[in-house]
């Protein structure tokens, strides 16, 4: 009987870096009404439940937000803000202090905003989040790594030696079920989709690739690939008999290292139990509704 270790594999995502990237916001820019804001750039690099920085450099500040939401209340002129956005259709922001607000569009708890005029406003927007994520309805998974083999007939011995093993790379494919829903920790394939269609800061993300469990097999160690990635092409198979299914493909982009032992993100009791290591920033989530 063959037995298929990876049969409880897990896929975990992780925004490599936080991303920046500049704008500005016209007096048109701004509906009060539905407090929304937009700017170019916005729906690109941006996704619901994201949390950013916005600072400008003009001495007028961050004209759009009331002065009730200054430091003091309107003591000190707010140049930067840190929000948590909901991204609609068309670009335009809804700005929030918590996660979950953001997540379920919760209006009675928006920021407001007011109408300014004058010239357009300079914005530098950061992104953050680095909580992992396990992505949901995982049917699959497929990684392969490959070394390039170097000429060397050139090179002197030293260098031989140094060098011709080539440099290892890698690719794979993820298979999903597609789903637009989130629950907790678990992140909905929707968002592989639009990591493709980020432009300014790109399709970048982590990877933790988990082959074996130590909660599942009790006496074996985790082991899994771990690695910075690119999405690369995403596909959609849509059947009428079916459930509508995923593939993401990718490529690595830095070093490769397949590890055994207690993986990132975890702290370990006392009595060998794991704990998940908290942060404070919440990963990327995605909601379709406006």
């Amino acid at each position: 009987m063959t037995f298929f270790l990876g049969h409880y594999g897990k896929v975990k995502l992780r925004r490599k870096s936080p991303g920046t990237f500049s704008s500005f916001v016209l007096p048109a820019d701004v509906n009060t009404t539905l407090n929304r804001v937009g700017f170019d750039g916005s729906l690109d690099n941006l996704l619901t439940g994201d949390q950013i920085v916005i600072t400008t450099t003009d001495a007028r500040g961050l004209d759009f937000l009331p002065t009730a939401t200054w430091p003091d209340g309107g003591g000190a002129t707010q140049n930067s803000v840190t929000v948590y956005c909901n991204v609609n259709a068309l670009g335009g922001l809804r700005l929030f202090e918590t996660f979950s607000a953001a997540i379920n569009n919760d209006r009675s708890v928006e920021y407001t905003l007011e109408t300014f005029t004058g010239a357009a406003l300079p914005v530098d927007v950061q992104i953050y989040g680095s909580v992992e994520r396990v992505l949901g309805d995982v049917t699959g998974f497929s990684f392969n790594t490959d070394r390039e083999a170097l000429d060397t007939t050139t090179m002197s011995d030293r260098f031989k030696k140094m060098y011709s093993a080539g440099l290892l790379s890698g690719a794979g494919s993820i298979d999903c079920l597609f789903n637009t829903e989130n629950s907790g920790l678990i992140e909905n394939s929707l968002l592989m989709l639009q990591l493709i269609n980020r432009t300014d800061i790109g399709s970048e993300f982590s990877c933790f690739l988990q082959l074996v469990e130590s909660d599942t097999y009790s006496k074996t160690k985790d082991i899994y690939y771990e690695f910075d990635a690119m999405v690369t092409r995403t596909g959609i198979e849509v059947r009428p008999d079916q459930a509508i299914s995923c593939v993401i493909d990718f490529v690595t982009t830095g070093e490769i290292r397949l590890l055994i032992g207690e993986p990132s993100g975890y702290i370990l009791k006392e009595d060998d139990d794991r704990l998940r290591l908290q942060q404070n920033l919440d990963f990327l989530l995605t909601e379709v509704t406006d």
